[in-house]
């Protein structure tokens, strides 16, 4: 357990998910005191996973990020990292894109309200691109300048995938934060915009019974585990250990930031090719071989795949390597089979 500290209280609106979880779990792991945020159901469930943490973590119950007054949740609170967002396919788009959009401003403007300045919002390299963005297939370098062609119109369309109504909300939403900044330019905000999210669940995160959308992205991992290539990310993976204390190094920068207006921070992409990954988890792992599906007619990924600047990530925030993704699947893969064992003796 981390050693107390002496530093603020912040408040993790989507304690409950995948990243959510693993920011509270950094965070506390800093020294920093956190309360979460959770649906009432599951408040109970997240309060069990950090209860070694004692009077170091509480759990405020909030059911609709849009609409909940946070009053009591925001009590004392010095600064706000917002995670939750409703996920691609978990509702309808009208539902996403309000989730995303009036969720964040909901959050900002009552903490401001209160006197809360220093803001931390989880956006997602979907922000800046998208699936059918060609340039993904170049030698392009995305920067902090450039944004989702994804739009709310796109988003509507009766025929409009997962892909693209998550791009429109990610993006719409974190042009919402930045107007709200240019509106408040007393207040601190930092956007984190990781790519595809894997790897082990937080030692907090909970799923005592089998439950695939609770898997998040991770769900990519497990369709590999149980003999399927998944669809090819484009856009890249990180590690959610990375992912998690990007959003905790934000909270206390080391460098100079630049422009308010544009404070993104872009988390490098590690291009998965899901044959490689196959072929490179039937080696580690000879064990999970016959459950591997056959890369015999994959195709490996070619050609020219894009970067991202990530200079704020690295001198901004002392972020100076990342976990390579071989390392990552693998520590996945380990939680997705001890998840599997932990299912098997509840049944």
């Amino acid at each position: 357990m981390a050693a107390q500290s002496t530093k603020p209280l912040i408040l993790v609106t989507g304690a409950s998910g995948f990243l959510g979880s693993y920011v509270v779990y950094e965070a506390l792991e800093a020294g920093y005191r956190v309360r979460g945020t959770a649906r009432t159901k599951k408040v109970d469930l997240v309060k069990k996973g950090y209860a070694k943490y004692n009077d170091q973590f509480e759990v405020a119950a909030i059911d609709d990020i849009v609409n909940s007054d946070f009053t009591e949740a925001l009590k004392d609170v010095e600064a706000v990292i917002h995670v939750a967002s409703p996920l691609a396919g978990s509702v309808d788009a009208e539902k996403i894109l309000d989730g995303a959009i009036n969720g964040a401003l909901n959050v900002l403007r009552q903490a401001e309200k209160v006197g809360i300045k220093k803001f931390v919002v989880t956006s997602s390299v979907a922000a800046i691109t998208s699936l059918t963005d060609p340039r993904l297939a170049s030698d392009y370098e995305y920067t902090e300048k450039d944004w989702s062609p994804a739009t709310k119109e796109d988003a509507l369309k009766p025929d409009a995938g997962d892909m693209i109504i998550y791009a429109a909300s990610k993006a719409l939403s974190e042009k919402a934060v930045w107007d709200f900044v240019k509106e408040h330019p007393h207040v601190d905000v930092t956007t984190i915009l990781p790519p595809f999210i894997f790897g082990p669940f937080a030692p907090g995160f909970l799923i005592p019974e089998k439950n695939l959308s609770s898997l998040s992205t991770n769900g990519y991992v497990y369709a590999l585990l149980n003999g399927s290539i998944p669809p090819n990310i484009g856009v890249g993976s990180v590690d959610i250990r990375d992912a998690a204390r990007l959003h905790v190094a934000a909270l206390t920068p080391k460098g100079p930031t630049g422009s308010q207006e544009q404070k993104r921070v872009l988390v490098p992409r590690q291009v998965i090719d899901w044959k490689t990954v196959a072929e490179y988890v039937a080696e580690k792992r000879p064990e999970l071989k016959d459950r591997l599906p056959s890369t015999k007619d994959v195709a490996n990924l070619s050609g020219s795949f894009a970067q991202v600047d990530s200079r704020r990530a690295k001198e901004s925030l002392g972020y100076k390597s990342f976990i390579p993704w071989q390392e990552t699947i693998l520590a996945a893969i380990e939680d997705l089979v001890r998840l599997e064992k932990q299912w098997a003796s509840t049944e």
